[in-house]
């Protein structure tokens, strides 16, 4: 699998090793089809800094690109509001950011209230979410998007954190989820 490098935490990479994935990084600005020639069987949406507005001005391209080719996508933090951006939804600056460890985030799939970590300033505007991009995770401090699936693309993504481990592992069936999306993609 690509794991797209918007500033990539260490231990991200790991866990997705340890789910079994083989992991290529590529920068930020890699194109579509140079991520498309390394044939990959899903793409990693990696956390990092910045206005997600400003970073979607090229990533977002790419991201439409590889989901018009069906591509298992995953995103985490940036990732995941880049991956909102690239289905047309919006970001907005939150009046006050997440930072740190112990935030309930509620996994509408699941029904469980996960501990997360965050590190954000931005959030994806839930009433700015197309048809086909269901809200999948709630914070339970303010009530803002915390995750999205896609009913039509095998992608999703989660504002949260879920490699930094304060439930401890309560988000890490994230990264088998992922994997599980790869594997289907391969048989079908």
């Amino acid at each position: 699998m690509v794991a797209i490098d918007y500033g990539v935490k260490r231990n991200i990479l790991r866990l997705l090793s340890d789910a079994g994935c083989a992991v290529t990084v590529v920068p930020s600005t890699a194109s579509a089809e140079e991520i498309f020639a390394l044939k990959p069987d899903g793409v990693f949406l990696s956390n990092g800094p910045g206005d997600p507005a400003e970073t979607g001005k090229y990533a977002a391209p790419t991201i439409r690109a590889l989901l018009d080719a069906r591509m298992p996508l995953f995103g985490i933090c940036l990732g995941h509001q880049m991956l909102g951006l690239a289905v047309g939804a919006r970001t907005l600056k939150m009046p006050q950011g997440h930072h740190g460890a112990n935030h309930p985030v509620k996994d509408f799939t699941t029904g469980k209230v996960e501990i997360v970590s965050m590190n954000h300033g931005f959030a994806v505007d839930r009433d700015s979410l197309p048809a086909n991009a269901k809200e999948t995770h709630v914070s339970l401090f303010d009530g803002s998007n915390c995750g999205i699936a896609l009913s039509d693309r095998p992608a999703f993504s989660v504002q949260h954190h879920p490699e930094a481990s304060p439930g401890p592992r309560d988000s890490h069936y994230l990264f088998k989820r992922f994997v599980g999306l790869m594997d289907e993609a391969k048989k079908g």
